[in-house]
């Protein structure tokens, strides 16, 4: 099992991380640090992703909730604009083999409002922000 309480112990598989923003917006490369509890739970997040020919966005929670199933408030930031918005989705423990290792798989989705974000007037629906990712030990490649 993965050390949790410390960051040295586990990685952020970014081989098999995404964030994608909805209806075309694009997806991007991204990084930040999320915050575990001692057992294992997603506990917040604070990521920074870079999308072309838009500005960074600042997407974070510091209040999840829950164990395999989380919850919660997140707040995005871009250009000086702020939107908040829940999130929800799931950290769940993945076996590996017999071992009895294991690592983490990450999924977190939020709507946004597009008027609080001003994207343009044709852009009404709101904006969603998915994030796919893997915590997994160290020392694994």
């Amino acid at each position: 099992m993965i050390p949790y309480t410390d960051p040295h112990a586990w990685r952020i598989a970014m081989d098999t991380s995404e964030a994608t923003l909805s209806a075309g917006l694009g997806s991007g490369d991204f990084d930040g640090s999320f915050y575990l509890s001692p057992a294992g739970s997603l506990a917040g997040f604070t990521l920074r992703l870079s999308l072309p020919g838009a500005p960074e966005l600042l997407w974070e929670s510091v209040s999840l909730e829950g164990g395999s199933e989380v919850r919660g408030s997140s707040r995005l930031l871009l250009g000086g604009r702020a939107a908040r918005a829940d999130v929800s989705g799931f950290c769940a423990r993945v076996p590996v083999g017999r071992s009895g290792d294991s690592y983490l798989k990450i999924a977190l989705a939020a709507a946004f409002s597009p008027l609080r974000l001003r994207w343009p007037r044709w852009r009404l629906r709101p904006v969603t922000l998915r994030l796919f990712t893997e915590i997994r030990p160290a020392e694994s490649s």
